[in-house]
């Protein structure tokens, strides 16, 4: 690792913070680079839904705004073809029995979500989690210089983090010290309760909706910290050979 490293790294932090606070600051601005929220977030529950066998495509909302994933009904082929290639899966790994074992409880566990409500409860909770796993890889991009052919990309990759986990911070904390705020968030997209934290507390975990924020938002303040563990780890493994050489030079 480079001596320049942790510099480039406070760098593209400093650098990728204040240009994520500038853009949420301009109200124009926080709505444009809002839609990559709404991306991610949708894409969350697109792929999840198609992890269960349950087609599903991303859109944006132009009814009450945001985004909304259109499902269809669980396709059988597609069904079939998952467990086609846990079959294969299972035969490629067919030499070492402890893979089987643990693939043999993942298939278990897959199957007993997949086909009771737990599906749905994840779909619905990997709308937000998605956001959260993309700021993560953003922030440890940026901490790390990973997969960065140019030094520009750093700061990017921090603003993208930190602009996600600034906007979820202030949606969260509304949430948990406004009572207007709650009240627009569940009589969003026409009523019902049609938002996803409302339907993880009401229809899943048959709790208020503050503790679903409260869990979110902990959850929000530990991806940084997640991040920088990721990073400080790939930089401890990069410095292993480097010792090695300098063990066997010396």
């Amino acid at each position: 690792m480079s001596d320049l490293e942790p510099y480039a790294s406070r760098r593209a932090l400093i650098l990728g913070g204040a240009l994520a606070l500038v853009v949420y600051l301009v109200p124009f601005l926080r709505f444009v680079f809002h839609t990559l929220i709404t991306l991610v977030h949708e894409l969350g529950h697109t792929l999840v839904a198609w992890a269960f066998g349950i087609p599903a495509i991303p859109a944006f909302d132009f009814v009450y705004g945001g985004g909304v994933t259109l499902h269809q009904g669980r396709s059988t082929g597609l069904t079939i073809l998952i467990y086609v290639a846990f079959a294969a899966l299972a035969y490629w790994l067919r030499e070492s029995r402890g893979y089987l074992v643990a693939l043999a409880v993942w298939v278990g566990a897959y199957t007993l979500v997949a086909f009771t409500p737990l599906h749905e409860a994840i779909e619905i909770a990997m709308g937000h989690g998605s956001e959260l796993i993309f700021a993560g890889i953003f922030l440890y991009r940026a901490l790390t210089g990973d997969a960065c052919r140019v030094p520009g990309e750093r700061p990017l990759y921090a603003f993208c983090g930190l602009f996600i986990l600034l906007s979820d911070a202030v949606f969260a904390l509304s949430l948990l010290t406004s009572p207007d705020s709650v009240a627009d968030y569940e009589g969003a997209k026409g009523g019902g309760h049609w938002m996803d934290l409302s339907r993880l507390a009401d229809e899943y975990a048959h709790v208020d909706l503050q503790a679903i924020v409260f869990v979110f938002l902990l959850a929000v303040a530990l991806v940084p910290f997640a991040a920088y563990l990721a990073s400080a780890r790939a930089r401890a493994l990069d410095q292993e050979p480097e010792a090695s050489a300098a063990n066997e030079a010396s």
